[in-house]
């Protein structure tokens, strides 16, 4: 059992990946759901991810636009840099039955992800300014 609202978006799921691609309603992804990241000194960057969200939109959401948001923090809750940023519009398949949500897969590549220091991150996904999802990594200095 879940305490689901049915009128309120919600993540099926968030996490990062080495690549990842949305198609025809389907996620496919590579090197998914990492938490840890060496980096032999600091600043660093990590080339290239990506991330991956599925959002449960609700019925009554239908056919109006959204907004969604990703950021990156780190463990006091201070934005670092990463400021993902778009919109979609869904409406129900003609397979759905009335009153279902929509699932809408969300892919975003990262490129240059730069990272001053080692410690505890989350990426942080939002909906119209509402917090749906966060996932936690570190961040650790090690020889390569």
């Amino acid at each position: 059992m879940t305490d689901w609202d049915p009128n309120r978006f919600r993540a099926l799921g968030f996490f990062p990946a080495d690549h990842a691609a949305a198609e025809s309603g389907k996620v496919y992804a590579n090197g998914a759901y990492w938490g840890t990241l060496h980096f032999p000194a600091f600043p660093a960057v990590l080339p290239t991810m990506a991330l991956v969200a599925v959002v449960q939109q609700p019925f009554s959401a239908a056919h109006v636009d959204h907004e969604f948001a990703i950021a990156l923090e780190d463990a006091d809750g201070k934005e670092q840099g990463l400021d993902v940023r778009g919109s979609f519009r869904a409406a129900p398949g003609l397979e759905s039955r009335y009153g279902e949500p929509n699932v809408i897969p969300i892919t975003v590549p990262i490129n240059g992800l730069p990272f001053d220091a080692p410690g505890d991150f989350a990426f942080v996904l939002r909906v119209d300014g509402n917090e749906l999802a966060r996932y936690p990594i570190r961040v650790i200095q090690s020889a390569g």
